[in-house]
């Protein structure tokens, strides 16, 4: 299947949803037993999983977002779409290459000694190409998906649609997702994710706020080589925080002190704060450093929200629970 048609990529989200709304029906209608739910909802992530795969695009990005929330879906339905945030296949090297040389308006030679043709790195929006600049630097390349604009304009309307007929038809548990308000924000997120100046832009703010601090480490921007479509930046390596062995070698400790010292003022400070702090974007160098990458996913708190923040830590440290309620 065309994974870039509209009219094929809505059919088969919508009768992918729809079969799993009647199935659920069904299940509940003749009172299956436990084990039988078990293996339904099993086959359900397999199924889900696989159109994700097959169509990708805004629909990935979806499919992250169901894989956390483990809380509101069983547990069979997770462990079969838990990898999606390592495991997004990358474009082909063609399709790569026509939208470097559209961007930059020339030969990739002329831009870059060379580049690797195979992703490090490949998610729902980008992916990352290591390459070599004329003066020997090693540079991330992170592009865009070829056509990841249109599709994800078509996966909104899809997903517009699948939402109105959930509300109305289908009865939503208490307590459970608003599917309006995640729906909004999702295309809000989404959209400016689309624009990668942007998140140029982020990560320029963040190399300035931490540009005298020794624990933290942001990558370099080369401006001349970005547009909306295409960030260079800094090649950095590091250890994933879930690597147990690199993090014992320094100390947990002082690794989760380095965290907090990062992330507790963004989150309770005015300001621009990194919405995407997941353990492939916050990496451990060989010194020490952590290393923030991916400024796609960014939220600015205002001042007025962290004050509240600020106080609901307080009366909860204070162990004063009626005050953290009200705040």
């Amino acid at each position: 299947m065309n994974k870039n048609s509209k009219f094929l990529r809505m059919y088969k989200v919508l009768s992918l949803a729809f079969a799993i709304i009647v199935q659920i029906y069904w299940y509940k209608w003749t009172r299956k037993s436990e084990a039988e739910w078990e293996r339904l909802w099993e086959s359900i992530g397999k199924r889900f999983r696989k159109t994700l795969f097959e169509l990708e695009g805004l629909l990935i990005k979806v499919g992250q977002f169901i894989s956390i929330r483990s809380d509101l879906l069983p547990h069979s339905f997770i462990k079969e779409i838990q990898d999606l945030t390592d495991k997004v296949p990358s474009s082909e090297w063609h399709e790569i290459q026509r939208l470097l040389e559209e961007e930059w308006g020339t030969e990739v030679s002329k831009k870059i000694l060379s580049i690797e043709k195979k992703a490090v790195a490949s998610a729902s929006i980008g992916e990352v190409y290591k390459g070599i600049l004329p003066g020997g630097s090693a540079v991330a390349i992170k592009i865009q998906r070829p056509e990841i604009q249109s599709i994800v304009q078509t996966d909104f309307r899809t997903l517009k649609i699948l939402i109105w007929f959930v509300d109305h038809f289908v009865p939503i548990p208490k307590g459970f997702i608003n599917l309006k308000v995640l729906f909004k924000e999702l295309k809000q997120v989404i959209e400016r994710e689309l624009d990668f100046s942007k998140e140029k832009e982020t990560l320029l703010y963040f190399r300035e706020r931490y540009k005298d601090s020794e624990i933290v480490k942001i990558p370099s921007v080369f401006p001349e080589l970005c547009t909306q479509k295409v960030l260079v930046m800094e090649w950095v390596e590091g250890k994933r925080l879930t690597d147990v062995e690199a993090i014992q070698e320094i100390s947990g400790e002082d690794v989760a002190r380095r965290l907090l010292k990062i992330f507790l003022p963004q989150w309770l400070e005015p300001g621009i704060f990194h919405a995407d702090p997941h353990p492939g974007n916050v990496l451990l160098s060989e010194e020490g450093q952590i290393i923030l990458l991916d400024f796609g996913m960014a939220g600015e708190l205002s001042k007025k929200d962290a004050v509240a923040f600020q106080e609901l830590i307080e009366t909860f440290l204070a162990k004063n629970y009626s005050k953290t309620v009200e705040v």
